[in-house]
């Protein structure tokens, strides 16, 4: 092994800074050979673009929870929708996907008193405590205050046709961004089996990374995030597109759909008419059970296409594709469930993505995933997900480099939960091993502690 302690430290610290990928979003197209120290400027470049990503994955999960003001509009409590804050439970799901209507005759604003408005606040703030270790060698400890941050946005239906969703979000920092806005039209030619969404619009994973328990920044990135080793795309399924959604269901959505036609956010574009088009979609089909410890099943497929730029002219374009099915158990109680979620994915990238690659990049991955909720509102969860790299894009890397590993365990309890505020707090812990990407061919392991509360208005 070459170079010193020190960049060995600095190299290890941001090999696993960022869960989105196990090396440079943005490679450099002259790549260092394997276990030979890069230049300092090839290091600062990667650095760069992985605390990009990481301050991006951790804004977005950040920013999507549950809304008071909906309880507020309908007179419920917040668990009619909610499994445990802020997952939805089936009846949740409907909701949303009616484009948060109860199609009762109160969804416009003008059935509703005047003082209501279509707006709510998050507060946030958070402990973590982070360590990095090489080959079994701790190379950072650092425990901090998070930047905390606020949200004031608006999210509902005006009208019986129409919906919305805008979610500003300024941090401590200074930094601001919006996590997504869209304009939909409910129930296009009279039916739900056709809505239309214009706007940037999250995709409908198997378990929404912007709607689940863990507040932190590292359960998903793993899966919806994962970026082939070298790659220079930054699309992710993780983080909303903007184009159009077309989504339908049945009513109590136990057959739905939804597909998405956009283009790839941050992507270079010129002389372009439709600059980095792709495609997402799903189906998912749930069916319920009268008795039994087998309360529901859910069972999906899901699939991307996405295209990204090389070379001087952007309309110079290169596909990934992402393939994967998922399969959801309620177990025990409809009310107090164990829930049990299985997800699979496939990814191949065009070996032009990865400069110096010889032939196209393919991977494999899976999620399981339990959560337990023993009395509203507390919830215990867990995760194991695993990446395996199946053919590596440049020849010479270890079979298993940039493989990955992440367990994570967490327990969150609401102390208050009303129409008018909650008041919500987590701890979770979580592991996650990269591998073969230290020098040496040593893998990274990353270890993080994570307290946090939230309030919602």
């Amino acid at each position: 092994m070459t170079g010193t302690w020190h960049w060995f430290s600095a190299r290890a610290a941001l090999v696993v800074a960022c869960v989105a990928a196990p090396i440079a979003a943005n490679a450099d197209t002259h790549r260092t050979p394997v276990g030979h120290a890069p230049e300092v400027s090839t290091a600062d470049r990667e650095k760069a673009e992985r605390e990009w990503m990481y301050a991006t994955i951790r804004r977005r999960f950040a920013a999507t929870h549950a809304i008071p003001a909906f309880a507020r509009k309908y007179g419920m409590k917040c668990s009619a929708c909610h499994l445990a804050v802020p997952v939805l439970n089936q009846f949740g799901q409907a909701f949303k996907d009616n484009g948060y209507r109860m199609k009762n005759g109160t969804d416009d604003l003008r059935a509703n008193e005047p003082g209501y408005w279509p707006a709510f606040a998050w507060l946030w703030k958070n402990y973590e405590l982070d360590v990095d270790k090489v080959g079994g060698q701790t190379v950072q400890r650092q425990g901090r205050m998070r930047d905390g941050a606020l949200v004031f946005g608006g999210m509902g239906s005006i009208s019986d046709k129409v919906s919305f969703r805008f979610l500003p979000t300024v941090y401590e920092d200074g930094f601001s961004f919006t996590d997504a806005g869209w304009i939909r039209y409910n129930q296009a030619f009279g039916t739900d089996w056709v809505n239309i969404k214009v706007g940037s619009n999250e995709f409908d994973l198997p378990v929404n990374g912007g709607r689940e328990y863990n507040m932190s920044n590292s359960r998903f990135a793993v899966l919806y995030a994962y970026a082939v080793p070298g790659t220079i795309s930054r699309f992710a399924m993780l983080f909303p597109q903007p184009g159009i959604e077309v989504m339908g269901h049945d009513r109590g959505s136990r057959n739905r759909y939804s597909v998405n036609l956009f283009t790839a956010g941050g992507a270079p574009a010129a002389h372009c008419t439709f600059c980095s088009p792709g495609v997402f979609g799903r189906v998912t089909h749930r069916h319920e059970f009268a008795s039994g410890f087998l309360r529901a099943v859910r069972a999906g497929v899901f699939g991307a296409y996405s295209t990204w730029p090389v070379g001087p002219d952007s309309s110079d374009l290169k596909g990934q594709r992402r393939i994967g099915g998922d399969l959801e158990l309620g177990l025990g109680s409809d009310v107090l469930p164990l829930r049990v979620t299985l997800m699979g994915m496939t990814g191949r990238d065009d070996r032009a993505l990865v400069p110096t690659a010889s032939q196209d990049p393919t991977f494999n991955s899976g999620m399981l995933q339990l959560e337990y909720v023993p009395k509203l509102p507390l919830v215990f969860y867990g995760r194991l997900q695993v990446i395996r790299n199946h053919r590596q894009a440049i020849a010479g890397n270890p079979d298993d480099f940039g493989d990955q590993d992440l367990q994570l365990v967490g327990v969150r309890r609401a102390l208050e939960l009303t129409s008018r505020f909650a008041w919500v707090w987590e701890l979770t812990y979580w592991r996650q091993t990269i591998k073969s990407v230290a020098p040496g061919g040593a893998n990274a392991t990353h270890h993080s502690l994570w307290l946090g509360t939230h309030l919602l208005f």
